[in-house]
């Protein structure tokens, strides 16, 4: 039978119960007092059947609900359960001693426990109830009851009660504080741990140690995640101590190893920020995030003319479409002008419209000559109206020779795109690499983690002077990367920086031990940390923003062969196109002239016979 899935349960052991005055008003005006939600569930008690129902009755009319039987319940309504205790009835001081087997002495569970003897002599009950825990020892005073908290700062520490109120018909509530954080932040120097994970230079300990701020770009994570566990270890009179372990935590042939392995042995009471996966949540509680660091593929957006031709990107389709129409309404114009007034001088024909059109659109001169003035008129507004377009044109290609792309905006493009992929040389890239049921991360982990050919792995300052002379991606902590950037990339190189996520979570959070019971109040502390402002000052001293672009506006790139592609390919297709067509000009040509040749042939023939 689970314990941990009741609702409320409550252990009530007294022979002669019905001799003690008030316990039934006094029950009620306890649970009412915690103003919080809580079902009675009497099982195990050694009183008869008729102070059971008369004391189930009062709690009923009170608004609280009672049962007789124990019911299976979920361990998210955990926090309503009230176990309560007599220690005059044989046997309840083994059954307090034994809870730690259930855990039954932690939160979301709450005590209250009814005695008539001295509080001295209960003194070695208490050993596992520590500040996690929410206990009420209530002594008979009189015709009522005088309350007092109970709980240890650590396990070898003495008890420490302090006084919880009175009843007297009515009760007392004599706590300064209702919150239990507020009432047990003072942790009278218990040692509080954390493990930090060390993967890149061992000289990150004493750097960590001395919180110096030297080599940021080593291990940051862990330095940034120290410096403020620190700070909440010494914001709850703890004592920090920190270990060290050379992993986050990964599962590996059924056993897990780093700061994982740490916390499920209590080793520690948390952990370097690590990513919140489920089969982690399964095995660690997760706080606040300390450090802000996340984990992406970062890389310099390729140039616009590698993905997509330029020379057509100025103008959208539909203009593109009333060019077109817009030529071949004046090829018409013009040949109609020519055509209608018939002079010796001007005989146009199609071809020379639509010859003398192409060159206006091309900017481009024409040996033909209008003579005639609507012809000039027409062949005027032509040439005006393409010098405005091509204005226009040439405008627009000046900037997108000069843009970076945004093809690449997501897992799927990068795994398509032309970017060389590679990740930094450190034990979570190694891990995370590995195949995958995802088809696209399975896909970049095979183009990082290749175990066929060379494995693309760096070091910071290899992968980023990768990202700036080629098109590359490098999968790292960012704000190592973005320091070094800052350090070695021209102003105009930080411009069409760019990052992906490819874990899939945002953010890195504290790992806590399920064991601790210091977890409560740590949370509470890194809440608070945040919201006066110390996080935020430990992170912008640790942490290097991403760089801004500040002359993108002035920046001016050389055009190059991979500019000019398309142009290039389009002068190969009009080259082979003007050969073609040389080619069919002379053919007809050559096949006219024998045709007239063997025309004469036979008219000298037919003459002779």
């Amino acid at each position: 039978m689970d314990i941990r899935r009741l609702v409320a349960v409550v252990w009530f052991f007294k022979p002669h119960v019905e001799g003690r005055a008030g316990i039934g008003q006094f029950l009620t005006s306890f649970v009412d007092n915690e103003r919080k939600p809580a079902m009675v569930v009497f099982h195990g008690i050694c009183w008869n059947n008729t102070v059971k129902l008369h004391v189930m009755k009062e709690l009923s009319k009170a608004g609280i609900r009672s049962s007789n039987f124990i019911s299976k319940r979920t361990s998210f309504i955990d926090h309503t359960v009230l176990l309560l205790a007599d220690l005059n009835c044989p046997g309840t001081d083994k059954l307090i001693m034994n809870t730690t087997q259930r855990e039954l002495h932690r939160l979301p569970y709450r005590w209250l426990v009814l005695s008539d003897a001295p509080q001295p002599l209960l003194a070695s009950l208490w050993d596992q109830f520590l500040v996690d825990s929410e206990l009420v020892l209530a002594t008979v005073d009189g015709a009522g009851y005088t309350m007092t908290e109970v709980y240890k700062p650590s396990p070898t520490s003495p008890a420490i009660l302090t006084p919880r109120g009175t009843f007297q018909h009515v009760l007392t509530d004599t706590r300064p504080h209702r919150e239990l954080f507020r009432r047990r932040r003072d942790l009278m120097g218990v040692p509080l741990t954390i493990t930090n994970t060390i993967q890149e230079s061992n000289s990150s300990i004493y750097h960590l140690l001395q919180e110096d701020s030297l080599e940021l770009q080593l291990d940051l994570i862990s330095k940034n995640s120290y410096t403020l566990a620190k700070v909440a270890f010494l914001s709850l009179n703890a004592t920090p101590v920190a270990t060290f372990t050379n992993s986050f935590g990964y599962l590996q042939d059924g056993q897990w190893n780093g700061v994982i392995r740490e916390l499920l042995e209590y080793n520690a009471d948390i952990g370097t920020n690590v990513g919140m996966t489920t089969s982690r949540l399964q095995q660690v509680m997760f706080l606040d995030p300390l450090d802000n660091g996340r984990a992406r593929f970062i890389f310099r957006q390729p140039a616009l003319s590698l993905t997509a031709n330029i020379f057509s990107l100025p103008f959208s389709p539909g203009v593109w479409m009333a060019t077109g129409i817009s030529s071949f309404v004046a090829g018409v114009a013009y040949y109609l002008s020519t055509k209608l007034i018939k002079t010796r001088a001007e005989q146009g024909t199609v071809r020379d419209a639509y010859l003398l059109t192409m060159s206006a659109l091309s900017q481009q001169g024409c040996e033909v000559q209008p003579r005639h003035v609507s012809a000039r008129i027409v062949l005027w507004v032509v040439f005006t109206s393409m010098m405005a377009l091509f204005a226009a044109y040439g405008a627009n290609i000046v900037v997108l020779l000069q843009a970076p792309s945004t093809s690449v905006n997501s897992l799927a493009t990068l795994a398509k795109s032309k970017l060389a992929l590679g990740a930094a040389d450190v034990n979570y890239n190694h891990f995370l690499f590995r195949a995958s049921s995802d088809p696209v991360r399975n896909d970049i982990a095979r183009r990082v983690n290749s175990d066929k050919g060379p494995k693309a792995f760096y070091g910071l300052t290899e992968g980023v002077e990768k990202i700036r002379k080629s098109l590359f991606a490098f999968h790292s902590v960012v704000e190592p990367v973005y320091r070094q950037i800052d350090k070695t990339f021209q102003e105009k190189e930080k411009c069409d920086l760019m990052e992906l996520d490819y874990i899939g979570y945002a953010a890195f959070h504290v790992p806590g031990s399920k064991k601790s019971p210091y977890l409560e109040l740590l949370r509470v502390t890194f809440k608070r940390l945040r919201e006066v402002g110390i996080k935020s000052a430990v992170n912008f001293r640790y942490e290097a923003r991403r760089p801004s672009c500040k002359e993108s506006v002035a920046m001016f790139s050389s055009v190059g062969i991979t500019e000019m592609r398309p142009v290039l390919i389009f002068m190969a297709y009009g080259v082979a196109l003007s050969v073609a067509v040389t080619a069919a000009e002379l053919l007809v040509f050559h096949a006219y002239r024998y045709r007239l040749r063997q025309q004469r042939r036979a008219e000298g023939l037919a003459r002779r016979i």
